[in-house]
Protein backbone atom coordinates (compact mmCIF):
# COMPACT_ATOMS: atom_id res chain seq x y z
CA UNK A 1 0.00 0.00 0.00
CA UNK A 2 3.20 2.23 0.17
CA UNK A 3 2.32 5.25 -2.03
CA UNK A 4 -0.15 3.66 -3.96
CA UNK A 5 -3.52 4.49 -4.95
CA UNK A 6 -4.66 3.88 -1.22
CA UNK A 7 -2.25 6.13 -0.43
CA UNK A 8 -3.60 8.78 -2.20
CA UNK A 9 -6.92 7.95 -1.06
CA UNK A 10 -6.25 8.96 2.28
CA UNK A 11 -4.60 11.64 1.61
CA UNK A 12 -7.34 12.70 -0.93
CA UNK A 13 -10.29 12.47 1.94
CA UNK A 14 -8.05 14.06 4.51
CA UNK A 15 -7.29 17.21 2.21
CA UNK A 16 -11.13 17.53 1.85
CA UNK A 17 -11.75 17.12 5.72
CA UNK A 18 -13.55 13.94 5.04
CA UNK A 19 -12.75 12.93 8.75
CA UNK A 20 -16.27 11.68 9.82
CA UNK A 21 -19.81 10.82 8.72
CA UNK A 22 -20.62 14.31 8.74
CA UNK A 23 -18.03 15.58 6.70
CA UNK A 24 -18.41 12.74 4.41
CA UNK A 25 -17.75 13.24 0.52
CA UNK A 26 -19.47 11.31 -2.26
CA UNK A 27 -18.19 8.50 -4.04
CA UNK A 28 -18.07 10.44 -7.26
CA UNK A 29 -16.60 13.33 -6.02
CA UNK A 30 -13.58 11.44 -4.31
CA UNK A 31 -13.10 9.65 -7.75
CA UNK A 32 -13.16 12.79 -9.77
CA UNK A 33 -10.41 14.48 -7.35
CA UNK A 34 -8.13 11.12 -7.81
CA UNK A 35 -9.16 11.08 -11.88
CA UNK A 36 -10.48 7.49 -11.70
CA UNK A 37 -14.09 6.28 -12.55
CA UNK A 38 -16.05 5.38 -9.13
CA UNK A 39 -16.13 2.01 -10.88
CA UNK A 40 -12.33 1.86 -10.21
CA UNK A 41 -12.83 2.76 -6.73
CA UNK A 42 -14.48 -0.10 -5.37
CA UNK A 43 -11.49 -2.39 -4.80
CA UNK A 44 -9.60 0.30 -2.99
CA UNK A 45 -12.48 1.51 -0.81
CA UNK A 46 -13.36 -1.95 0.53
CA UNK A 47 -9.22 -2.85 1.07
CA UNK A 48 -9.48 -0.01 3.19
CA UNK A 49 -12.72 -0.48 4.97
CA UNK A 50 -11.56 -3.87 5.99
CA UNK A 51 -8.24 -2.36 7.00
CA UNK A 52 -10.43 0.07 9.19
CA UNK A 53 -9.39 3.30 7.66
CA UNK A 54 -12.05 4.52 5.93
CA UNK A 55 -16.06 3.77 5.91
CA UNK A 56 -18.20 4.27 3.11
CA UNK A 57 -21.76 3.47 2.53
CA UNK A 58 -24.56 5.03 0.83
CA UNK A 59 -22.82 6.64 -1.85
CA UNK A 60 -20.39 8.45 0.75
CA UNK A 61 -16.62 8.19 2.32
CA UNK A 62 -14.70 9.40 4.94
CA UNK A 63 -12.08 8.39 7.07
CA UNK A 64 -11.71 6.74 10.16
CA UNK A 65 -9.88 8.23 13.22
CA UNK A 66 -7.93 5.20 12.23
CA UNK A 67 -7.36 6.30 9.19
CA UNK A 68 -6.82 10.00 9.80
CA UNK A 69 -3.65 8.62 11.76
CA UNK A 70 -2.38 6.76 9.12
CA UNK A 71 -2.51 9.98 6.96
CA UNK A 72 -0.66 12.17 9.95
CA UNK A 73 2.22 9.23 10.57
CA UNK A 74 3.11 10.80 7.02
CA UNK A 75 4.54 13.73 8.51
CA UNK A 76 6.33 12.43 11.44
Amino acid sequence: MEGGPEERILMVLFMSSAVGRGRAIKIEDLAKKLGFEPSALDRFLNELSSLGYLTYTGGLVYLTEKGVLRVLSKFS
